[in-house]
C-alpha cells in the first residue's frame, strides 16, 4: 500500500465525473519547488497530482475552486500517460483521497463570522465552512441565512454546512 500527504493548490475547479455509473470529484493540486543553481540561474519545477474523492455527494465540493489550497491524505497510485506538451511519456501520481482538508487563506469563500440578521447573534465559522449555530429542528429542505461584515449573503443547510448565496438565488429574489 502506498500512502500519501500532501498540500498544494488546484489548478482548476473541482468536477464530478462518471466513471461506470459511478460518480466521484476529480481535481489536481499543484506544488512549485523555486531555486538558483551554482550560476544564480533561477529555476522552478511544478509537482501535479490527481486527486479523486469517491463521494461525489461530498460537502467540499463548492469550495474545491482554482487556488484555493487543500490538504489530501489518501492511497496513491503512479500512473503513465502519453504528455502532448512534453512529447514523451510521464508518470504522475494519482491519490484516491480518503482526508480531503481546506487550509484557507485569502481566497476563503465563507468568512469565519457570520452574523444572524434576524437575532444579530454572531456566528463562528470553522475552517470546514461548518457553524456552531443550532441546527435542531431544521429539515433536509430547510436552510438559514447569514451575513458576513460586508453584507454578502450565506446560507446554512440543515446539517450546518455554510455555502455563499448562489448568484441564481439573489436574481430570483429580486
Amino acid at each position: 500500500m502506498f500512502k500519501v500527504e500532501a498540500i498544494g493548490n488546484l489548478g482548476a475547479d473541482a468536477e464530478v465525473r462518471d466513471s461506470n455509473g459511478s460518480k466521484f470529484i476529480s481535481f489536481r493540486i499543484a506544488h512549485s519547488d523555486r531555486w538558483e543553481d551554482e550560476n544564480g540561474k533561477s529555476h522552478e519545477r511544478t509537482q501535479w497530482i490527481d486527486v479523486i474523492i469517491s463521494n461525489a455527494d461530498s460537502n467540499l465540493l463548492p469550495y474545491l475552486r482554482q487556488g484555493v489550497k487543500v490538504f489530501v491524505r489518501g492511497h496513491a497510485s503512479l500512473r503513465v500517460y502519453s504528455s502532448p506538451k512534453e512529447r514523451m511519456m510521464v508518470a504522475g501520481i494519482q491519490v484516491k483521497a480518503q482526508d480531503v482538508e481546506l487550509c484557507g487563506g485569502s481566497n476563503d469563500l465563507v468568512p469565519r463570522e457570520l452574523v444572524n440578521p434576524e437575532t444579530s447573534e454572531l456566528i463562528q465559522i470553522t475552517k470546514f465552512y461548518y457553524a456552531n449555530a443550532e441546527t435542531k429542528g431544521m429539515k433536509k429542505e430547510d436552510s438559514r441565512s447569514f451575513i458576513d461584515k460586508r453584507g454578502n449573503e450565506y446560507i446554512m443547510d440543515y446539517h450546518g454546512w455554510v455555502t455563499p448565496k448562489p448568484a441564481e438565488a439573489e436574481k430570483a429574489g429580486e
